[in-house]
């Protein structure tokens, strides 16, 4: 440190005075170091330790998607950041973090951190899809479903209706409306509906015209339910319980269709426990996603929960095999009764338990691909195939072969 001093009326710098000598450390600074270095190798190390509990984890908690996979030993070039996405989906904190990055999102700023959840208004909050467009191109018209699509999808109900025709088996398709089908006044100001036919609109007009398939709009029975009761959750992306009991309805009298009269002469009443305020609630999926369960939830008008803790009193038992993991099967020893095969999606989990009551055997497929082999091991009287709105296009994509 230079030092200055006058002379006269000049100022004078001394280059070769030494600089002033700092005062001595606190008596506590030692072991505030310590503390600081120990705090720091403990950020470091515990992300890595925790690895013994996340280390065989295949999804993430909040983002619902797969994690990426741990690759295996190699001198490639690819190995160091497969190996970094693999850790940063597992290491230690990560939930807290990437809970508390959803939060500040929501809280603060009033936006999804989820480029698959959107939060509309009134408490209510949508799936966008898979890829995050179904919005886009179900509702909006942003993105195109060709007509490719849709001639893709008629003609490959087609062809499942003819094989399973040619073996006396019944076939009902139902497409389960996504919940901005049904709730678009809790959508986002910005949000508009396209002008034209949606394209549910085109798949069911276009089946009707070819006019072999046995097809279930649900969209006018639940728009008409929902001036009566709710029949979507706000927080989660499925119907209700009201929802799947109008479902069941429309569904059942569509299989009494397509069954040989008198095959199912009455059908089984769906029981409607009560909903207690203050007792029943929910966080949805579409929540858990956020990592915010704790903090959201609403009111279970339509308590899923109860229904399930009564269906042990029923006449259908869970029989499912020990060699198809990926199937539930249901049996209910009433004479007469008809055999069912449901190819479903997770929208047919509460149709499961009220559905399964009409049936001497009912195998429930989650599966997109048409399922020759099982239908041949089955020989049910009918098919009903479940499909989710934005899915239209799966029959075209998986073909039956």
């Amino acid at each position: 440190m230079r030092r200055r001093f006058a002379v006269g009326v000049r100022t004078v710098i001394d280059a070769l005075a030494l600089p002033p000598v700092p005062p001595p450390a606190p008596a506590d600074h030692p072991r505030r170091d310590r503390i600081v270095a120990i705090l720091f190798a403990l950020a470091i190390v515990l992300p890595a330790l925790a690895l013994v509990f996340t280390w065989s984890r295949t999804t993430t908690r909040f983002e619902n998607r797969p994690m990426a996979p741990w690759p295996a030993p190699t001198l490639s070039r690819e190995f160091a950041p497969a190996f970094d996405r693999a850790f940063a989906d597992r290491f230690g904190g990560r939930d807290l973090l990437v809970r508390f990055h959803h939060g500040a999102l929501l809280r603060v700023f009033g936006v999804s951190s989820l480029g698959t959840v959107m939060r509309g208004r009134d408490g209510w909050f949508y799936w966008l899809g898979e890829d995050g467009h179904s919005l886009d191109r179900h509702f909006r018209g942003t993105m195109e479903f060709s007509q490719s699509d849709v001639d893709n999808t008629v003609a490959e109900l087609g062809r499942r209706h003819d094989w399973l025709a040619a073996r006396g088996i019944g076939y009902v398709v139902v497409i389960v409306p996504e919940k901005y089908t049904i709730y678009p006044e809790h959508l986002p100001a910005w949000v508009t509906p396209m002008a034209g036919p949606t394209p549910y609109d085109r798949v069911r007009d276009a089946v009707a015209r070819d006019g072999r398939v046995r097809f279930v709009d649900l969209r006018p029975a639940l728009r008409d339910a929902k001036a009566r009761e709710r029949v979507y959750y706000k927080t989660d992306s499925h119907w209700n319980y009201n929802g799947a009991v109008v479902g069941y309805d429309a569904i059942m009298h569509a299989v009494r269709d397509v069954l040989p009269p008198q095959a199912l002469p009455t059908l089984a009443t769906p029981p409607r426990p009560a909903y207690t305020p203050g007792v029943d609630y929910y966080s949805g999926d579409l929540i858990r996603m956020l990592g915010m369960p704790s903090r959201i939830r609403e009111d279970d008008v339509a308590p899923l929960g109860k229904v399930l803790a009564l269906a042990s009193k029923g006449c259908a038992k869970r029989v499912d095999p020990a060699d198809r993991p990926d199937v539930e099967i249901y049996e209910c020893h009433r004479p007469g009764l008809p055999r069912a095969l449901v190819l479903r999606d997770s929208m047919a989990i509460p149709l499961i338990p009220i559905m399964s009551e009409n049936f001497s055997r009912v195998v429930y497929a989650s599966t997109r691909a048409f399922d020759k082999a099982l239908i041949e091991r089955e020989r049910p009287d009918v098919v009903i195939e479940e499909m989710v709105e934005r899915s239209l296009h799966a029959p075209g994509a998986f073909p039956s072969r």
